[in-house]
């Protein structure tokens, strides 16, 4: 197995901010209008969205109460629906855990509960199955009534794992415990803060608290993770509209604030038309996808608003760019081979044990997933290229035939 020897000591490191970029897609009056695939007269309260890769599908929730499901068929490039039920509470976000499984999990702020429900293969039943209570210990949370949790993703354990993922609680890594496979993150509008917790899928109210962490903005709305680069995407609209990337590495290391590393920042253009109250967010796979390059977003618009408006709540953008590196994360095989690179964070010099290496090369990519260096590996000397700025890491490197990676920082 490899040893993740980062997780702690990357905590006490700070990285300076990424700068804001642009939003990488078109304009919301260019995107591709779904709203009338789904109701001609329009949606109110679109509030979460969620792309499923396997089937191809987009979940998006309404939180006066009813879950929509939309069908791609790359062959055509088209969309319908195939599903529209009703649900209980005020559900804001959506998510799924198992991508193959007729079940979904969403995030409903009214009860502050997170619902599971499990649903026919034609989606004309849907029904609820279990349910978690966050103002129920462990968790602390407390109830900040019409800013409480919204966005929900799902991330499964081999990314947390590769990750080094850390609970803010403990100061340990931390990977599930409660039979799920991964842990639910949580977008609270209160602070802006991602809540993590650890499910068990199969008993109501049974979870264990992971951790508190800060964001880049005091707001967050909606969360998509994207499994191709091991990337969170948090989507904040307080003022004006942003969308954060972070690689879920901490910038800071203790339980009072403990706050996710951004890789990139993008501000988000307005509308134009009066509503900028954007409040979903997904995006398909950057890799390993039979289709690419797309993301959503929907707002939360008023029945009382003009039909216009009304009519554009959810739009599809098709040259969206995401950021990551396709190679580190696309497979999560990490425990291949007994390997440390040391020391890390490092200065000036890297080194590596466990593989007879001599004469290889590596490669180092940013966090945008750019290459950076290719350095020589002489022995166990990693050669890095002295002119390397300070900041985050992949290292990427061949063993046995396969691809390894680890993630380093260098001071």
């Amino acid at each position: 197995m490899i040893r993740w020897y980062i997780g702690f000591v990357l905590l006490f490191f700070a990285v300076q901010g990424q700068a804001q970029q642009a939003w990488p897609a078109s304009s919301w009056s260019a995107g591709s209008n779904l709203t009338t695939i789904m109701d001609a007269a329009g949606i109110d309260e679109l509030s979460g969205l969620h792309w499923n890769p396997i089937n191809n599908r987009l979940y998006a929730v309404q939180n006066n109460g009813r879950v929509r499901v939309l069908q791609y068929n790359p062959t055509n490039n088209v969309f319908s629906q195939i599903g529209s039920k009703t649900l209980s509470g005020g559900p804001e976000g959506i998510t799924q855990a198992n991508l193959s499984a007729n079940e979904f999990y969403v995030m409903d702020e009214n009860n502050y509960e997170i619902q599971k429900y499990t649903h026919n293969s034609s989606f004309s039943t849907v029904n609820p199955s279990r349910s978690w209570n966050l103002l129920s210990a462990p968790s602390p949370m407390q109830d900040t009534g019409n800013t409480g949790p919204e966005g929900i993703c799902f991330i499964p354990d081999s990314y947390l794992t590769a990750i080094g993922f850390t609970s803010s609680v403990t100061g340990q890594l931390y990977t599930s415990t409660k039979g799920a496979g991964g842990l639910f993150f949580i977008a609270h509008q209160d602070g802006g803060y991602i809540w993590v917790f650890d499910l068990n899928p199969n008993v109501t109210d049974d979870f264990a608290y992971v951790g508190k962490y800060q964001t880049a903005r005091q707001e967050s709305c909606d969360l998509a993770f994207d499994r191709s680069t091991g990337l969170l995407y948090i989507l904040h609209n307080i003022d004006d509209n942003y969308l954060e990337v972070t690689d879920m590495t901490l910038s800071a290391a203790t339980s009072a604030n403990a706050a996710f590393h951004t890789v990139a920042e993008y501000f988000i253009p307005t509308a134009g038309d009066g509503n900028e109250n954007f409040e979903g967010f997904a995006l398909m796979p950057k890799c390993n996808s039979t289709v690419t390059g797309s993301a959503w977003l929907c707002r939360d618009v008023s029945n009382n608003d003009d039909a216009a408006i009304l009519t554009s709540s959810l739009k599809r953008f098709t040259n969206f760019t995401a950021v990551g590196n396709c190679t580190p994360l696309a497979q999560d095989t990490f425990e291949t081979a007994e390997v440390v690179v040391y020391p890390n964070p490092f200065v000036s010099e890297l080194f590596i044990s466990g593989i007879n290496a001599n004469l290889a090369q590596a490669k180092i990519y940013n966090e945008l997933g750019q290459l950076m260096d290719a350095p020589k590996i002489q022995g166990n000397r990693i050669e890095v290229n002295p002119q390397l700025a300070p900041g985050f890491y992949v290292l990427q490197w061949m063993h046995d035939g396969q691809i390894m990676t680890q993630k380093i920082y260098k001071l």
